[in-house]
Formats: structure tokens, C-alpha cells, sequence
């Protein structure tokens, strides 16, 4: 539904707005992406952003965001939100310069955020608590869509094929680890463990390996 909601422009704009505390001229859809997939491969929203700065031409604005929101603090430190730029590894106060950004916001951990509306936003992320304006247009535009029947079936639809998506990827990520490792001769039981195929599947992958080279 993210994708969904945020792929209205009157909703995206102010919140990549006071996310990255920039000031917005508008937002344009990248032509390939002008119509809102439903299918299994397109699960985000993706703008260009035409920001306004003193004294600037567009020609000279490089920056490259890419944010993502998350529900857990995947770094474990603590923080509710974490910045990361391309730096040297040998020395990390040296940075490449590129202006290519990546933002990740917890939003689980709303509370820290210390600028309200951010906090508003994220604390809806979390909570589904609307307590903002911005918070209740997102809120309103969601129960909108879920009271179109067209657009509620195509979303249900869409869930459905991420799922069945997802599972397939897993399947064969697993399939191809069972494959790796038979073939460098690991006993079944380790297979089993780490490719996480039941026992039964990884002696069939096995039999057909072996029928596969007699061949």
C-alpha cells in the first residue's frame, strides 16, 4: 500500500521534504516508471526531485537520495535514523564526493526523532496513529483506496504475486546452495541445515546430479 499512497505527488512531496529538510520545486515520475506497477518487481515509489537552492542552477544539483524505511534497527546501535556516504576505507574523512546519499529511518523508534513532523510521520509508520495533517491526508488516502473496490482488488492481487515472488526466489536461492554443496561432496545432513530443503528433497536434487553426469 506504501507504493500506492506515496505514488500521489501531494503526499510525497512535503514528506521527502522534511525527511531530508529541503525545499521541494516539484517532483517528476522517471517516464518508465509513469504508471504504478502492480506486479511483484516494482514494490517502492521512485521520483526525481527538483530541489531550490540560493543561488543555484539545476544543472549543478548531483545529490542522489536513496531512503529506506525500516521497522527494526537493522545496525543495532541504537540511533533512529543512520546517514552513509561513500567514504575511503583507509580513511574514512575522505569522501568521495559524489553526493550520493542512503537514509535509513526506524521508524519503530519515533519517539528519538526530534523534528515533530518527521516524528508525526514516523510514528504513523509504526503505529497507524494519524496525529498529524500530513499523518491523516496519508490516512485518508489510504481508506480511500481501500473503498475502491478496482483498486483494492489490483492491490490484493499485487500482495498475492509479491508472496508467490518471494517464495520462488527463496526456493531457488536454497535449491542453488543444495546444488553448490553437493557437488563439493558435503554429507547430506549439513546440506539440509544450511540450505534448509527437508532431507527428501535435497537426496532427490542428489539423484539427479548423479543421473545428470552418468549421462
Amino acid at each position: 500500500m506504501f507504493g500506492l499512497v506515496f505514488s500521489n505527488k501531494h503526499i510525497a512531496k512535503p514528506f521527502i521534504e522534511h525527511l531530508l529538510n529541503i525545499k521541494i520545486d516539484h517532483l517528476e515520475t522517471p517516464i518508465p516508471e509513469a504508471v504504478l506497477s502492480y506486479d511483484a518487481e516494482h514494490k517502492g515509489v521512485r521520483y526525481d526531485v527538483f530541489a531550490l537552492s540560493k543561488g543555484g542552477y539545476y544543472t549543478s544539483l548531483k545529490e542522489q537520495y536513496v531512503i529506506f524505511l525500516c521497522p527494526m534497527d537493522i545496525f543495532g546501535r541504537g540511533h533512529p535514523c543512520y546517514h552513509f556516504e561513500n567514504r575511503a576505507s583507509e580513511d574514512p574523512s575522505i569522501t568521495l564526493g559524489d553526493l550520493s546519499y542512503k537514509n535509513f529511518y526506524i521508524f519503530k523508534r519515533y519517539e528519538k526523532f526530534t523534528d515533530p513532523v518527521v516524528k508525526a510521520y514516523m510514528k504513523y509508520f509504526a503505529t497507524r496513529n494519524a496525529d498529524s495533517r500530513e499523518t491523516k491526508t496519508i490516512n485518508d488516502q489510504v481508506s480511500l483506496y481501500k473503498a475502491d473496490t478496482l483498486i483494492r482488488n489490483k492491490y490484493m492481487t499485487y500482495e498475492f504475486d509479491l508472496h508467490e515472488s518471494e517464495e520462488k526466489g527463496k526456493t531457488k536461492a536454497q535449491v542453488e546452495t543444495a546444488v553448490t554443496m553437493l557437488a563439493d561432496g558435503e554429507p547430506v545432513e549439513k546440506i539440509v541445515k544450511y540450505s534448509r530443503l527437508s532431507e527428501e528433497e535435497v537426496l532427490k536434487l542428489r539423484e539427479s546430479s548423479m543421473e545428470s553426469a552418468t549421462k
